[in-house]
């Protein structure tokens, strides 16, 4: 995951060249098969930031992408242009939490990040609100797979109570670069009041209050964000 924040007079520029760079005929698909989303903070976040995702098998082939981007022309085009907009950058790498995300009836993340980015979906439907969650825990070990064992169980209480189905969990995991201890969980929603209800639903379902009633002494921060899929975006 690598978070960006421009510099508010340069925001559109960005997002025009990241168009042509992240389009479906752009330089970076070539080194980046990986590449799942591009989403825009709209509110609970800087609203200069964007967000991209991508996924790599290892951290072998991610510096094998890296290395060969260095030697070309055209992606060096594209750093040196857009260099001069970017405030801050940040580059972090999440692992599934496989347990969770089993229990939410995802038994393989990748195929489900792939599916919801599939390219042929993009422009068949209306996008959709992103809800990023990111909770920081406190230090140890245990913090995280005791987060994981909770949300295994309380998981399925909160999916049960959205009766209309209105929430898609996309993924959830925890840091593995970058900031430690973090755990993350990103949602769709039809819209930015479906996510409304979604969050009324799931505060009368027992078995996810009882959840986060254990998860919160670990929690030092938690965090949401509200954003939205650019168009270029394989996951609308």
């Amino acid at each position: 995951m690598r978070t960006y924040v421009m510099h508010p007079e340069w925001r559109e520029a960005y997002l025009h060249t990241a168009e042509r760079a992240l389009g479906p005929t752009g330089v970076l698909r070539k080194f980046h098969p990986g590449f799942l989303g591009f989403w825009i903070t709209n509110t609970g976040g800087d609203v200069n930031e964007v967000i991209h995702l991508y996924h790599y098998a290892d951290y072998d082939e991610r510096e094998a992408v890296r290395w060969r981007m260095s030697r070309d022309s055209e992606w060096g085009g594209f750093d040196i242009e857009t260099r001069p907009m970017i405030k801050s950058h940040r580059s972090e790498i999440f692992l599934p939490a496989t347990k969770a995300l089993s229990a939410a009836g995802v038994d393989d993340a990748l195929e489900r990040l792939k599916k919801m980015a599939d390219v042929s979906r993009v422009g068949t439907r209306d996008p959709g609100v992103y809800e990023l969650r990111t909770y920081q825990l406190e230090l140890g070990y245990s913090p995280i797979p005791k987060l994981i064992d909770e949300m295994a169980t309380g998981l399925p209480s909160k999916l049960r109570s959205d009766a209309a189905g209105l929430g898609e969990l996309a993924w959830m995991g925890y840091s593995d670069v970058g900031k430690l201890n973090q755990f993350v969980e990103l949602w769709r929603y039809p819209s930015f009041q479906d996510h409304i209800r979604v969050r009324e639903a799931a505060r009368g379902a027992a078995e996810w209050r009882e959840c986060i009633g254990r998860i919160a002494p670990m929690v030092q921060m938690f965090d949401t964000r509200l954003v939205k899929p650019a168009t270029f975006s394989p996951m609308q």
